[in-house]
C-alpha cells in the first residue's frame, strides 16, 4: 500500500518526512505533559504513529527491506540482548578430562617481588598458569585478572583461557580444539577482558550492573561473533562482568583468596584462603 501511495519514491523525501513526523510526535508528547486531560490524545497519537510508520515503510521499501524482516530481526536481537538465558554446556558429550569441572576452587596468592608483588593461582595445591604482575606503572590489580576468565567459565560456560589453564581443551575434536579452544579464541577472550578492564574505573568498577550498558555488551558480542559463546545472551555477559569484578575487588582487597566457581549455579565468589599459600 505504501509503495502505491508514495508518488515521489525518493530517499531524501522519505527521510525528511520521517524526521518531521518524529518531531510532530515529540511535540505531541510534550503537549501531553502540559495538558494531562486531553480526551482526543489517543486518537491523535494513533494518527501520528501512522504517519511515522508510513514514512518508515517508504524508506525501507526504497532499500527493498520488508518491515516484517526488520521486525523479526529486531525481535531476535532484543531476545539475545535482554533475556536472562540459561545454563549452556558447550562441552557436553566430550570425555570427562576434556570438560570443564562443574564446580572447583582456585586459590589466588601473592608473592613479593623487589618492585612489587606477583600472583600465582593453584587448584588442589597444583600451580596452574604463569605468575602474573600488573605489567603497569601503577598498582591496578591486573595481576588478578584471571578471575575474569573464571567468571566467564562460571556464568557463560565458556573460556578458552580457563580450558587451557585447567588442561581441559577438547582435543578429541580437532576442529573444536583449533577454533574454539585454540590461540585465536583465547586472544579474543583476553581482548574482551582488557576492553572491559580499561573502562572499569570510569564505570565504578561495575559495582552497579547498570554501568555495563548495552553499547559495551554489543561490542563484546561483535568481538566473539563466530565462536560458540555467541549463544550466550548480553544479560549473561553482564552478569559475568558484574560477578567477575566483585570477585576481583575482593581478591585485591584481601591480597588473595579462594575463588569458588560453580558452572551449574552460574556463580563465582571469593572466600578467605583455606591453605597456607596466601600472603
Amino acid at each position: 500500500m505504501v509503495e502505491q501511495t508514495d508518488e515521489r519514491k525518493q530517499r531524501t523525501v522519505a527521510l525528511m518526512g520521517l524526521v518531521g513526523e518524529i518531531g510532530d510526535l515529540h511535540s505531541m508528547m510534550k503537549k501531553l505533559l502540559l495538558q494531562r486531560d486531553n480526551p482526543s490524545f489517543r486518537t491523535e497519537l494513533r494518527e501520528e504513529f501512522g504517519d511515522v510508520l508510513w514514512y518508515l515503510t517508504s524508506l525501507a521499501s526504497l532499500y527493498k527491506i520488508p518491515l516484517q524482516e526488520i521486525a523479526e530481526a529486531n525481535a531476535e536481537k532484543a531476545e539475545s540482548l535482554y533475556t536472562a538465558g540459561g545454563v549452556i554446556v558447550f562441552d557436553e558429550g566430550y570425555p570427562a578430562d576434556e570438560r570443564l569441572p562443574r564446580k572447583f576452587v582456585v586459590n589466588f596468592y601473592e608473592k613479593p617481588l623487589d618492585r612489587g608483588v606477583y600472583v600465582k593461582i593453584s587448584v588442589n595445591d597444583v600451580v596452574i598458569g604463569d605468575a602474573l604482575t600488573d605489567n603497569a606503572h601503577e598498582d591496578d590489580g591486573y595481576r588478578y585478572h584471571d578471575v575474569f576468565h573464571l567468571a566467564y567459565a562460571a556464568i557463560l560456560g565458556w573460556s578458552p583461557v580457563t580450558r587451557s589453564l585447567l588442561k581441559r581443551k577438547r582435543k578429541s575434536n580437532s576442529k573444536i580444539d583449533e577454533v574454539e579452544d585454540g590461540a585465536r579464541a583465547a586472544i579474543i577472550e583476553e581482548a574482551v577482558s582488557i576492553l572491559i578492564f580499561n573502562q572499569a574505573q570510569e564505570r565504578g568498577f561495575y559495582t552497579d550492573a547498570s554501568s555495563i550498558d548495552i553499547a559495551l555488551l554489543k561490542t563484546i558480542r561483535r568481538m566473539v561473533n563466530g565462536l560458540e559463546v555467541k549463544a550466550c545472551t548480553a544479560k549473561q555477559w553482564q552478569k559475568a562482568i558484574h560477578q567477575g569484578y566483585a570477585a576481583f575487588s575482593a581478591l585485591k582487597e584481601g591480597n588473595g583468596g579462594d575463588v569458588v566457581v560453580d558452572l551449574d549455579l552460574q556463580t563465582i565468589h571469593v572466600r578467605p584462603s583455606s591453605n597456607g599459600n596466601a600472603a
